[in-house]
């Protein structure tokens, strides 16, 4: 992961050169509160590279350390660009301070300008699998993409919130519908950009099927596609 974002810190400042035609290979999960996305995303990549033998052509995948990394363009506690993301309100930070090794405002469109790079970025390079983040809808022009969405049933969702966290059903079901909500409207802003809403390629329903299963038809259609 180090690696990663090392490559994106020094290649940064050049002009990206890649077309969108010859972007990639990157699969994105976008999924609903409850969906184990992150335990999907490292169990495929994990299947991924056992088929992949030249080291060169290993994937990776990446979810929080995108927050990292766009943290430390912007100089501020990656708290508070988690809070920005969360809120799902593009007014509800236009302007904060951040202190972390200095104090300074940072607009609300820079913090989605660096977030929107940093994806982008990644999804261009290739060969990764990328948890939400308006990855979807980042990554939408890049013809050897494959997008996957994961969902289940309101009350299987908040009874494995419940049973994840310990909690009564009634605050688990308050946090799922906030989840969804705020994430809903995190991706909804790229896809404003993009002036488009497209469907995933394939959903798949968590209550129906492992997350073994998941991997292992995702790793088929990510192979008819010629994605690896």
């Amino acid at each position: 992961m180090e690696n990663l974002f090392l490559k994106y810190m020094t290649e940064r400042n050049l002009t990206e050169t890649k077309k969108a035609f010859s972007a990639g290979p990157v699969i994105t999960i976008s999924r609903e509160c409850g969906c184990s996305a992150s335990c999907v995303a490292e169990k495929l990549t994990n299947r991924i590279n056992t088929i992949i033998s030249d080291p060169a052509k290993k994937w990776k995948w990446v979810n929080k350390e995108i927050l990292n990394r766009a943290s430390e363009d912007l100089k501020v506690n990656p708290q508070h660009v988690k809070d920005h993301l969360d809120s799902g309100n593009a007014s509800f930070f236009d302007d904060f301070v951040a202190s972390f090794t200095e104090k300074y405002y940072v607009h609300d469109s820079k913090i989605r300008k660096v977030i929107e790079e940093v994806v982008r970025h990644i999804a261009i390079q290739g060969k990764v699998v990328i948890v939400g983040r308006g990855s979807d809808a980042l990554a939408i022009d890049i013809p050897l993409s494959l997008k996957v969405k994961l969902y289940a049933p309101l009350h299987w969702r908040i009874g494995v919130i419940s049973e994840r966290d310990k909690i009564t059903h009634e605050e688990a079901h308050k946090i799922v519908e906030k989840l969804d909500t705020q994430r809903s409207k995190f991706r909804d802003s790229f896809h404003e950009k993009t002036h488009s809403v497209l469907p995933s390629d394939i959903e798949f329903n968590c209550a129906k099927f492992t997350q073994e299963e998941i991997v292992e038809m995702i790793l088929k259609v990510a192979e008819l596609k010629g994605l690896f």
